[in-house]
C-alpha cells in the first residue's frame, strides 16, 4: 500500500474526526464530535503506566521518545514492542481496532532474567498450569511463569543441501499460546548448511517444534536442507516469566523508582532480576564537586540488567531485547564551581534496564578537584506521541 502524501499546498492532512472516536484503555473515550470552532486533536499525552489502542483504521504514527509502539502476536498472544529504541520514527500503519497500541512503559518492570531457574515445577505455562506464583515487592505486577519446554541447543542437520548461496532463513514452530518463541540460525558452507545455532531456546513447548529452512531473498538455487531439532530440555524448571497481558497495562502494575525483588512459591532455588523500563526524572545531589567547569554536561550511561542468564532459560527476547538503552543528558546547575541541588535540567531522560550511574563530561577536560557525589532519580515520566489517521 502506498503511503499518501503528508501535506502541501492544496492537499491538507485529513482532519475529519482526526482522534474524535479513539479508545484508550481502560475505556474512556474521546468525544464523537467536537463543538464547532474547535479543532480535533492528533497530540496523544500520556502519563506512565497508561496504553492507547488504535481503533481500526490507516494511521501515521510517531511515538514519543519514551512511548513504545506495540504489536499484539496474534500466535503467542504476547505484545511485543517494535520501536524498541524509541528513535521518533514515523509509522505507517494498519490497525484492525485490537492489533496496535501505544504505550507508556516507563517506570515499569517489562521482563526479567532469570538467573536461577529452580526445579521440581510442574511444566506448563501460567500458575495454575504449574502452581508457580511470582510476587513482586512492589507495583504490583502480575507475572507469567513458563516451565520447562525449551528447545534444545542441539539441532541435527539431517540433510544440508545444496545450492545455497546465502545462508537461509530458520523459522522455528511456534510454542503454545502465551509461550516464548524460539530463533535459530545457520551458517553454509561449499552451498550447504553446515552449522545451525540456536539464538533463543523459547520456553512452553510441548512437543520438538519443527525447523522450516527458507532461501534468502537473493537466492533461487538452495534447496533440500532439512534441520531437526533436539529432545525438549529445562523440565520442570522456570524458563520464562513476563508481566501478564491483560487489558492495558494492568498486569505491569504501577510505576516504580526503584528495582523490585521477586518472590517465588514454591521456592526451590529460583532466582530473577525485574528488567526495567526506567527513564531518568532527576538528580540527588550530595556532593557538587570543586573548580567543576562552566558547560559540563552530565550523562548516563545505557545500562543493561546485569546478571548470568542461566541454562535452558528464554534468552534475549524475553530479557535484553525487550529495549535498547538510551543514554540520558542532563544540564547540571553550576554556580561557582559547584553543581547544585536544584536548577539541574534533564534534557533526555533516556531509557534503562537497571539504575544507571553519571558521569561528567567537563567542558575543559579538566577534572573537578574534589569527586561529585550524584546520583540519579529514576522512574517513569509522561509522553507526547502524533496520531494522523488516513
Amino acid at each position: 500500500m502506498a503511503m499518501p502524501r503528508i501535506g502541501g499546498t492544496g492537499l491538507p492532512l485529513n482532519l475529519s474526526g482526526a482522534l474524535g472516536s479513539q479508545l484508550p484503555f481502560p475505556n474512556v473515550a474521546f468525544p464523537a464530535s467536537f463543538a464547532p470552532g474547535v479543532a480535533p486533536s492528533n497530540l496523544v499525552s500520556m502519563a506512565a503506566g497508561n496504553c492507547l489502542l488504535l481503533p481500526a483504521g490507516t494511521y501515521v504514527v510517531t511515538p514519543g521518545g519514551y512511548t513504545s509502539l506495540q504489536f499484539l502476536d496474534p500466535v503467542v498472544g504476547k505484545w511485543t514492542t517494535v520501536n524498541a529504541d524509541n528513535s521518533f520514527q514515523m509509522f505507517h500503519l494498519d490497525s484492525d481496532g485490537t492489533n496496535i497500541r501505544l504505550a507508556n512503559l516507563t517506570g515499569l518492570p517489562i521482563g526479567a532474567l532469570i538467573t536461577n531457574a529452580g526445579s521440581g515445577y510442574t511444566n506448563g505455562i501460567g500458575t495454575a498450569a504449574t502452581g508457580l506464583t511470582i510476587t513482586p515487592s512492589a507495583g504490583g505486577s502480575v507475572w507469567v511463569p513458563v516451565v520447562g519446554g525449551a528447545v534444545n541447543t542441539t539441532v541435527t542437520i539431517t540433510a544440508g543441501g545444496s545450492g545455497y548461496t546465502f545462508p537461509p532463513i530458520l523459522v522455528v514452530q511456534a510454542p503454545p499460546l502465551g509461550g516464548i518463541q524460539a530463533t535459530a540460525t545457520c551458517t553454509i558452507s561449499g552451498g550447504a548448511i553446515n552449522a545451525v545455532t540456536v539464538v533463543n531456546q523459547g520456553a512452553g513447548y510441548t512437543s520438538v517444534p519443527l525447523i522450516s529452512v527458507i532461501n534468502d531473498w537473493r537466492d533461487n538455487t538452495g534447496t533440500g536442507a532439512i534441520l531437526t531439532a533436539g529432545a525438549l530440555v529445562g523440565s520442570g524448571t522456570l524458563t520464562a516469566m513476563y508481566p501478564s497481558q491483560t487489558i492495558g497495562l494492568a498486569g505491569y502494575g504501577t510505576p516504580l523508582t526503584a528495582v523490585p525483588t521477586f518472590t517465588f512459591s514454591p521456592a526451590s532455588t529460583t532466582a530473577a532480576t525485574a528488567v526495567m523500563n526506567f527513564t531518568v526524572t532527576g538528580l540527588t545531589v550530595t556532593g557538587g564537586g570543586v573548580a567543576v567547569p562552566a558547560g559540563s554536561t552530565l550523562v548516563c550511561g545505557p545500562t543493561l540488567v546485569a546478571g548470568t542468564r542461566a541454562a535452558n532459560t528464554a534468552g534475549p527476547i524475553s530479557d535484553i531485547n525487550l529495549q535498547f538503552p538510551r543514554a540520558a543528558w542532563i544540564t547540571p546547575n553550576i554556580s561557582a564551581g559547584v553543581i547544585q541541588a536544584a536548577g539541574n535540567v534533564v534534557v533526555d531522560g533516556g531509557l534503562f534496564q537497571a539504575v544507571p550511574t553519571i558521569a561528567l563530561l567537563n567542558s575543559t577536560g579538566v577534572a573537578p578537584t574534589t569527586g561529585i557525589n550524584i546520583t540519579p532519580t529514576v522512574g517513569g515520566v509522561s509522553d507526547i506521541s502524533y496520531v494522523q489517521p488516513f
